[in-house]
């Protein structure tokens, strides 16, 4: 008996969206229509890097020349206070390399998000940056771990009410 009723509920709602008389929107008479402006951009840019990657080469350690791309993705937002909201993230696509001195092939993997609020006149704000980023290498022991989160919220007044710092690098 109730999924009877659940299924004609459904089929009810279905039919009224597509009436000719359905509301095109829900909006308060007299109240101005949201005026926040979204926009949205997609790069790749190439990435080169050399690391040392401490318990590679047997834990004595080696540089290794990564090669690839980075996928960048950014959202912006101003809303229709004025504040502006900012997430950007980064991923490696296709990001290869060798130890200089085995030879080994390393592959980096992982991502970065970046998420900003301010308010028009910049306060209050926070502030969010989060990378994981791994190089992976053949065999056991030679990954590099490397994580960080840093945090920051400031009030209204311009003070900085919250702030979080937090790294760590691991072999595995």
């Amino acid at each position: 008996m109730r999924i009877g009723a659940l299924l004609g509920i459904a089929v009810g709602v279905a039919a009224c969206a597509e009436s000719p008389t359905a509301p095109t929107s829900l909006r308060v008479i007299d109240q101005p229509p949201a005026t926040a402006v979204t926009s949205s951009t997609h790069l790749t840019r190439p990435f080169s890097a050399t690391l040392w990657i401490p318990c590679a080469n047997g834990g004595a350690g080696e540089m290794v020349r990564l090669l690839g791309q980075l996928e960048i993705q950014i959202q912006t937002t101003e809303d229709d206070n004025g504040g502006l909201h900012m997430l950007t993230h980064v991923r490696p696509s296709g990001v290869v390399g060798f130890g200089a001195v085995t030879g080994l092939v390393y592959r980096g993997v992982g991502g970065t998000f970046q998420h900003e609020n301010e308010a028009p006149d910049g306060f209050p704000a926070t502030y969010t940056y989060g990378n994981i980023f791994r190089i992976i290498g053949q065999g056991p022991g030679n990954n590099l771990m490397l994580h960080v989160v840093v945090h920051q919220t400031v009030n209204a007044n311009g003070e900085t009410t919250a702030d979080v710092d937090v790294s760590s690098q691991s072999c595995k």
